[in-house]
């Protein structure tokens, strides 16, 4: 019976793959600039069994006006994090934007032979950005969380975070 649910299975997934048909997407020149945007990454270290992604969603709501969800998990050998964070871009000159939003990290600590730990920071995030192209971005950040205590391993109260990024 089991064999025949898998055969069955197989031959369904197969036949709906082989029949999609391949859709070639417009030019942007014909539609203009699509509205969304993506970025993210992710990747392993097999040595240590660490994991760690990033992602970012962007919708333009103006030409100078974009909203955007941010997020990160990361899982070390003391603790799990999950970060996600809302935030709106304005862009004052073509180059240089500044940013508002809130964010909320979960972090759930490893402590062997204890049940894991479960801590909620909510956040306000300020700053200021420019992208010196489209591969570099650097950006200063204000993080101020709330409800944060100083032991845990992300729980400072307030933090300025200078970073940068680079597409390849």
């Amino acid at each position: 019976m089991r064999n025949l649910r898998f055969t069955f299975f197989t031959f369904f997934t197969m036949s709906l793959l082989m029949s999609q048909s391949v859709d070639e997407l417009p030019s942007e020149s014909s539609f203009g600039i699509s509205r969304w945007s993506y970025d993210g990454f992710s990747y392993a270290d097999f040595g240590t069994q660490e994991q760690h992604s990033y992602f970012s969603v962007m919708y333009r709501l103006s030409p100078k006006l974009q909203a955007e969800l941010q997020g990160f998990y990361d899982t070390y050998r003391t603790a799990d994090i999950f970060d996600i964070s809302l935030r709106l871009k304005w862009y004052p000159s073509e180059k240089m934007y500044l940013f508002s939003g809130v964010g909320l990290q979960i972090e759930q600590k490893k402590v062997l032979g204890e049940s894991p730990v479960l801590s909620m920071p909510m956040r306000v995030l300020n700053g200021v950005g420019y992208e010196l192209n489209e591969a570099m971005q650097l950006e200063a950040v204000h993080d101020l969380n709330f409800n944060a205590n100083s032991s845990g391993s992300n729980g400072i109260p307030s933090l300025l975070k200078v970073k940068g990024k680079y597409r390849f």
